[in-house]
């Protein structure tokens, strides 16, 4: 379908060159349609980026959510490395879409309502309060210390985590999985302590 070309396209594209960079006359040339093909799938190339941003979204909560029911944790702290693992593994498994979050979607928005803004929000929000949620359910079964305040910790352990990618993704520090487990066995000492 030509919709998904044109996104395929331009993901690519603005992961390469950025958003501003990518005039859609050649977005048009490079997915092998007429320029008028993009906007009669698109108002604007912002309407693309934002179905872009979506898309991350709703396919990331989709892969946590099968990652949680394949790996079946047992315990709230295993619900929490699952998580973080999850997240660690998509971001890993989809840089060049996480590029338009991490260069170019600060720049695209203006405003805490815009729409690009929320669609980013969401994605925090979604991933901290399944943090929150494992970290809650944790002081409840015993596997994480009752004296932990589940909300500062799920949002300490999302920035982390968010830093971490993006560090790895501007080539910061290198990307190995010894690191995630160096997160995730710091993080278990502190919350289980």
């Amino acid at each position: 379908m030509k919709k998904d070309v044109i996104l395929e396209t331009a993901a690519r594209l603005f992961a390469e060159r950025g958003f501003n960079n990518t005039p859609t006359s050649l977005l048009a040339k490079e997915a092998g349609v007429a320029e008028g093909t993009i906007f009669r799938h698109f108002r604007t190339k912002d309407d693309i980026f934002l179905t872009l941003i979506n898309n991350v979204k709703t396919q990331l909560i989709s892969d946590i959510e099968k990652y949680l029911e394949v790996r079946g944790p047992e315990s709230a702290l295993e619900k929490l490395e699952s998580v973080i693992k999850s997240f660690y593994v998509f971001v890993k498994k989809n840089s060049m879409e996480f590029c338009l979050i991490f260069r170019d979607a600060p720049t695209r928005f203006g405003q805490r309502n815009d729409d690009v803004f929320v669609q980013i929000k969401e994605i925090y929000s979604y991933v901290t309060d399944y943090l929150r949620d494992a970290i809650e359910d944790g002081r409840k079964d015993g596997s994480i210390r009752a004296d932990i305040n589940a909300q500062d910790y799920a949002d300490i352990l999302m920035s982390t985590m968010v830093g971490l990618v993006r560090a790895m993704h501007f080539g910061f520090i290198d990307s190995s999985d010894d690191i995630l487990k160096s997160v995730i066995e710091s993080y278990s000492r502190i919350l289980t302590k």
